[in-house]
């Protein structure tokens, strides 16, 4: 679903040369490289990124520096409206690592979980509902 078309890689490039600080952009182009086989340019983009700032904690899962309890420990923080937003694109962003990974189960749980638990404005909600359909389940 989100491989990385021509098209797609470069307006997300785009995006990453317009704002290369954001690191949502830098995630959704390591998710869209990895599904076209592309090498993970994650690593070289952090350099730019504020890794002090939300979705740092993500991108240091997907880097290998961080777990998932990690990453939900560093999502317990804020108000409750920031927790909830940010405990729903953790589950989002580690149920893309794990079908990276070959763990279709786990994704499938993990973005149940988004889609239960997300805004209906975030971005991670909608495809983790494309992301389900994918995947032969309802969302």
């Amino acid at each position: 679903m989100w491989s990385c078309t021509p098209d797609r890689c470069r307006r997300l490039s785009q995006a990453s040369e317009l704002d290369p600080k954001r690191g949502y952009t830098a995630l959704w182009l390591d998710i869209a490289g990895k599904r076209s086989n592309l090498p993970s340019g994650l690593s070289d983009a952090i350099r730019q990124v504020d890794m002090t700032k939300w979705p740092a904690p993500i991108i240091r899962l997907y880097l290998g520096q961080m777990t998932q309890e990690g990453v939900l420990a560093a999502a317990d923080a804020g108000d409750a409206v920031i927790k909830r937003g940010r405990v729903c694109e953790v589950n989002f962003y580690t149920g893309e690592l794990a079908l990276q990974r070959g763990a279709t189960d786990e994704a499938l749980r993990l973005f149940r979980l988004a889609v239960a638990d997300c805004p209906r404005a975030y971005t991670e909600w909608w495809t983790a509902r494309v992301e389900l359909k994918a995947l032969g389940a309802k969302p």
